[in-house]
């Protein structure tokens, strides 16, 4: 055994090595906008994709940090993104600069490399690519510094707002003219509870009823209340062999006609057939809800 591995060749003895070794070499992908026509104070973006086993991660307080890296470049901010891909993971750094070298010809210059260190088995770490950018003068070459003359901003034109003025007001206005109108018409607001139709003031009715408790005398009550909403509208005490004739004068009502009917039906039940027997199971508070939002609804159309 011992002679059959020293009888090897030294260069496969070392290929595990060099290949876990390649595993943990990190693989970097720059990506830049474009590398020419930077002036003095522009702010480039350097994207930066490194891949890594996916047990490796990022040390984020080895990060370079913020602030000036020569007498002509500022790194301004420093951010990443991570996705998992199989077995591997993606860092995407953006490191975003800041140039302050002013030229008066076309130079070349170089964001030089930064070091980015990633956590797992052992520290793996790895350097950005530096990067050559062109920055070009904005002042022309043919003027000598001392004639360079510096201009005064530029106050901003003040823009007419009469006609956005006019416009509000008159928006206010509308909203206000039609608000008296909806709430007479949904009796939403309480000063107008009692010029509210009588299905939607009925209809408020039944939500403050429906958040007491769920008995008998809260139910006799809200067929009360639908009672009252029908004789207002009809404009005497309606009852039921008075139907036909009330959705004939009333005709946005005549496609509740079945519903009505049942309703007539029940409250005799429940008030004079048999008044002390239980509510029927299949009447429903939440149907008596219902059919009122019915009548709301043909309130509506009838106006």
């Amino acid at each position: 055994m011992f002679k059959l591995l020293f009888g090897l060749s030294p260069a496969l003895l070392l290929a595990p090595a060099l290949a876990c070794s390649a595993e943990l070499t990190p693989r970097i992908e720059p990506s830049a906008p474009r590398n020419f026509g930077y002036v003095m104070g522009d702010l480039i973006d350097y994207d930066i994709l490194i891949t890594v086993p996916e047990s490796y991660a990022l040390e984020t307080e080895y990060l370079p940090k913020p602030g000036a890296l020569d007498e002509w470049l500022d790194l301004r901010t420093v951010s990443w993104t991570k996705t998992n891909a199989k077995d591997v993971a993606h860092y995407r750094l953006r490191l975003t600069y800041q140039v302050f070298k002013g030229v008066r010809q076309p130079e070349k210059l170089t964001i030089p490399s930064l070091p980015v260190r990633f956590q797992g088995q052992a520290p793996l770490e790895a350097q950005t690519p530096p990067w050559d950018i062109t920055i070009a003068p904005i002042i022309p070459p043919d003027i000598a510094d001392e004639k360079v003359e510096i201009r005064e901003s530029v106050v901003p034109e003040p823009l007419p707002i009469l006609s956005h003025r006019l416009r509000l007001i008159a928006y206010l206005a509308g909203t206000l003219a039609v608000l008296p109108l909806l709430a007479w018409r949904y009796g939403k607001l309480p000063f107008f509870t009692k010029t509210a139709p009588p299905f939607a003031r009925t209809m408020r009715d039944l939500k403050k009823l429906s958040r007491k408790p769920a008995d008998a005398d809260a139910y006799r009550t809200a067929i009360k209340l639908l009672h009252r909403a029908l004789d207002d509208t009809a404009g005497f005490r309606l009852f039921a062999g008075e139907l036909e004739s009330f959705l004939a004068d009333h005709p946005a009502f005549a496609e509740l006609r079945d519903e009505l009917n049942h309703f007539f039906a029940l409250s005799r039940q429940v008030f004079f057939t048999a008044p002390d027997a239980p509510i029927p199971a299949d009447s429903l508070f939440s149907r008596l809800e219902a059919l009122c939002r019915q009548c709301v609804l043909a309130e509506r159309r009838s106006v």
